[in-house]
């Protein structure tokens, strides 16, 4: 349900403020600020089910199916995202080139500051998979009670190393390897792991609580978005509850829906801004209203969401997860973890 809210909220930003906000052509923003709170609760998530599945057979085998999991349905959408661009694109628009494709398809673009991003979404595809790599590393060496120090680290030491402006006026591989690598994200993956604690009891009620208010705190430190950050507080209170309470009786009447779009929530994610913006555009051309273009940007990216969850990502999921995980690239990765 949470992750349902996450992306939602995603798309809320994106139809509400971002959109006409980039493109004033197509209105006024619906509010005074983003207020943007569902892609970093979507990193909070992920790092809480990496400790939830990754106990589970070898981490070898568990990092191919995340990679699975994740990167055809993203290759399809940036092919995807591109082509509608090339071809149906206004002009007007900074559209991408096929430098930005390349860098698109090989996740270089948080590293590369010549490539732009086809979509602002995909700007979280290579910290989730950095996320996965680094867990499946660490994991079967354990870490034991030293885990709530390295928590804190994570949160706090990016505030102190991105303090006064250090991080704007180092060196451009400085920038790049910062940018590239999240660093300024590492409280969202911190506070998904210490949600998992506390569900499991490993740590108590005011230690997490503390964690969530330094998680706040990094967090607004970062963006200077303090109801953004605000928000973030309010959603990782209902991420905890949701992780070791009973069971949302609550929403059973929806149980349908939201099964639903919890199904399509990835495909979602990575199709909802530009292709939005797009069908918004479109719409707009006809003589549609804004919120007659909000809507239909939200019908027609949740169609085009499920294409993609139906024949890209469950498809290619069974296929290329049920393959052996061997070869060289996996012997060198189980002697990793020896």
């Amino acid at each position: 349900m949470v992750r349902v809210l996450s992306v939602l909220a995603v798309m809320f930003t994106h139809t509400t403020y971002m959109g006409p906000f980039l493109h004033p052509e197509l209105g006024t923003p619906l509010g005074r600020y983003p207020f943007q709170v569902g892609a970093s609760i979507l990193l909070v998530i992920s790092a809480y089910f990496v400790c939830v599945t990754i106990r589970k057979g070898s981490t070898p085998h568990w990092l191919w199916r995340r990679a699975c999991r994740v990167l055809p349905p993203y290759l399809a959408a940036v092919l995807f995202t591109y082509t509608l661009l090339l071809f149906f694109g206004p002009p007007s628009w900074n559209l991408p080139t096929r430098h930005d494709l390349w860098g698109n398809l090989t996740l270089a673009a948080s590293f590369d500051p010549t490539v732009q991003l086809i979509d602002g979404s995909y700007w979280t595809l290579p910290l989730q998979l950095m996320a996965f790599a680094t867990a499946a590393l660490l994991w079967p060496r354990g870490i034991g009670p030293r885990i709530t120090t390295m928590l804190w680290i994570m949160i706090l030491a990016p505030v102190a190393l991105q303090w006064n402006g250090r991080i704007d006026r180092s060196p451009l591989w400085v920038i790049q390897v910062w940018n590239g690598l999240g660093i300024h994200r590492l409280q969202l993956f911190a506070i998904g792991i210490a949600i998992w604690l506390w569900s499991q009891r490993r740590i108590g009620v005011v230690q997490l609580s503390a964690l969530i208010v330094a998680t706040v705190f990094a967090q607004h430190a970062h963006t200077s978005d303090l109801p953004s950050s605000l928000g973030i507080g309010v959603l990782l209170l209902l991420v905890a509850l949701a992780a070791r309470g009973p069971d949302w009786t609550v929403f059973a009447r929806f149980r349908r829906p939201i099964q639903f779009l919890a199904r399509i929530s990835f495909a979602l994610y990575l199709l909802n801004q530009v292709v939005g913006y797009l069908i918004a555009y479109r719409l707009m051309e006809l003589g549609a209203g804004r919120m007659t273009q909000i809507a239909g940007a939200v019908v027609g990216v949740i169609g085009l969401a499920w294409l993609l969850t139906k024949y890209v990502e469950e498809p290619m999921y069974r296929a290329l997860a049920a393959l052996p995980v061997r070869g060289l690239g996996a012997r060198a990765f189980a002697w990793l973890n020896t």
